[in-house]
């Protein structure tokens, strides 16, 4: 089973981190997959977009596939933010993407067992 997500755009709204598109199984693409973050839960969670213009609702039950689908995305939007700040001395990054940085190195270390 093999997921490719591709980040199309970041931070679009307010509680929106990135919006992508999927593809699984080399044939089914969804547009407008939306990664989110939970603060009560500190984790991490996406949804399909709704039902608008005429537009499937989209519902997964298999829950490795929902598990591959989270991780990779995940994946690819820690892997954008943290690029931002590879090679770029510059300093004047958007505070929003600072914050990011922070929030994925700590869960990083917490994870490794450095914290």
């Amino acid at each position: 089973m093999s997921v490719i997500v591709n980040i199309t755009d970041t931070f679009p709204t307010h509680d929106i981190l990135a919006v992508g598109s999927v593809k699984i199984w080399s044939s089914i693409i969804i547009s407008g997959v939306m990664l989110k973050f939970d603060d009560q839960s500190g984790q991490y969670f996406f949804e399909f977009p709704s039902m608008e213009n005429n537009k499937a609702v989209v519902k997964l039950c298999d829950k490795t596939l929902k598990e591959k689908l989270l991780d990779a995305m995940v994946y690819k939007y820690e892997e954008y933010i943290l690029s931002q700040f590879e090679n770029d001395n510059s300093g004047s990054k958007p505070y929003i993407l600072v914050l990011e940085k922070e929030r994925i190195e700590r869960k990083y270390y917490r994870q490794q067992g450095l914290i």
